[in-house]
């Protein structure tokens, strides 16, 4: 089934001389200060919307991305490299849980261009919630990332403070006057 693909995708598609790369980005730093990598499974860079996903063999894997009719809690295990010390210290430095993180898949022509605007997809939108670091012949890290669904089961260490609100959602105020409502 199409899906209402763009004219020009389903004629690259009918010719078959395409390619799929994924795209992904993982947002990690500060609310005030967000680091955002972006990699791709591409042989070579691609811009899209003025974000370059770099070719660079970082992203090693990610389980494969599944579609289900219901509500499911989706996750998936993605794991890049660590040679580059820059993930890492911001992993360590600045967190990883509840980071953002986005896995789009795009259409290539035979030029390894994007087939048109419209050829880019987001296939799973989730965050991070588990990681874990692995140093032996290859250093990887391994971010566990699940959908939204997942954390509707999460209520421990939730609180009910402008602190713990903004982690979520940062521009919410609504627990800034809890400490009052109350009387």
């Amino acid at each position: 089934m199409s899906r209402g693909l763009h004219v020009d995708i389903t004629r690259e598609l009918a010719k078959g001389s395409f390619t799929m790369a994924h795209l992904v980005s993982i947002t990690l730093g500060t609310v005030a200060s967000p680091n955002v990598y972006y990699y791709t499974t591409s042989s070579i860079d691609i811009v899209e919307s003025g974000n370059t996903y770099l070719a660079n063999g970082f992203l090693l894997a990610s389980d494969p991305v599944t579609e289900s009719a219901g509500m499911t809690l989706g996750s998936l295990v993605l794991t890049v490299s660590a040679v580059d010390q820059t993930i890492v210290s911001d992993v360590l430095t600045n967190g990883y849980i509840h980071k953002s993180v986005i896995v789009k898949r795009a259409f290539l022509n035979s030029a390894n261009q994007l087939i048109s605007a419209n050829s880019v997809f987001t296939i799973y939108d989730g965050k991070i919630d588990g990681m874990a670091i692995k140093d032996s012949a290859t250093s990887v890290i391994q971010f566990s990332v699940a959908n939204h669904w997942s954390f509707f089961q999460r209520t421990t260490g939730r609180r009910t403070t402008t602190e713990s609100q903004s982690q979520f959602y940062a521009d919410d105020e609504g627990f800034k006057y809890m400490s009052v409502s109350n009387q």
